[in-house]
């Protein structure tokens, strides 16, 4: 019987996009998706990775190259790599994925200085918490746990990427560090319902990489509904879609 030797790693068209909107296109130093087959022999995250707070660049053996600049590897499986993007720059952006039988066909990606995108729970909801990280969300969202909208004049926090560049720096391939505020070095614009929010700050949440918090206040005007919340920043828009439930 002849054996079928494994087949190299290939990215999907399309396969390269933002790690909370899955749209084409990456932001520097922010959450993105592989899409494709054979991009890894097996499930893993980097949990047991992480060095003194250094994010991995190799995970099982794959490695992934955007820009010529590794990229941190978060989650692989046969078909999904998601991975926090290297400091590249804008423009576009050649992606390789590598593993122990080849590298893939180099696919070209655009990288922009700006991409907001909100993460987002069942039912298209943003992400969101109060101050007290409880989850402000629809009641029925998750099974078996009660869960509360946020309210008209409530303050919540957004959970995103795609924010862009922060102030000062932040430290790039490392879990961001608690010792200062890496706040978006523009205060970007939320509206609820084409309502603007008042916005209280946006900055890298420490212990983490990547992901963006944005404490944004309700508009008190607002009646209970599911309502589109998007954001700007940079001349760039989160996609439409993404809804926030607010309700008394």
């Amino acid at each position: 019987l002849k054996s079928t030797p494994p087949s190299p790693p290939a990215i999907s068209t399309n396969g390269v996009v933002n790690g909370a909107s899955f749209l084409p296109g990456i932001v520097p130093n922010s959450w993105a998706t592989i899409k494709g087959s054979n991009l890894a022999a097996v499930t893993d995250t980097w949990d047991k990775s992480i060095v003194n707070g250094k994010l991995p660049a190799t995970l099982d053996g794959v490695t992934v190259s955007i820009g010529s600049k590794p990229a941190y590897l978060y989650y692989i499986n046969p078909g999904q790599i998601n991975l926090v993007v290297p400091d590249v720059g804008s423009g576009p952006m050649p992606v390789t994925v590598t593993t122990a039988v080849g590298t893939s066909t180099a696919f070209s990606v655009t990288s922009s200085m700006y991409g907001p995108a909100f993460f987002t729970w069942p039912g298209s909801q943003a992400v969101a918490s109060r101050q007290d990280f409880s989850i402000a969300a629809k009641n029925g969202t998750f099974a078996g746990a009660t869960t509360v909208p946020a309210k008209p004049g409530d303050v919540i926090i957004l959970w995103g990427t795609g924010f862009g560049p922060t102030t000062p720096a932040a430290p790039t391939g490392v879990q961001v560090p608690a010792d200062m505020t890496y706040s978006t070095s523009t205060l970007p614009v939320v509206t609820v319902n084409n309502v603007p929010a008042t916005v209280y700050g946006a900055a890298l949440a420490p212990g983490f990489a990547g992901l963006y918090q944005v404490a944004i206040q309700i508009p008190i005007t607002l009646a209970d509904g599911d309502w589109p919340i998007q954001a700007s920043i940079g001349g760039a828009q989160s996609p439409a879609g993404t809804v926030l439930t607010v309700g008394h």
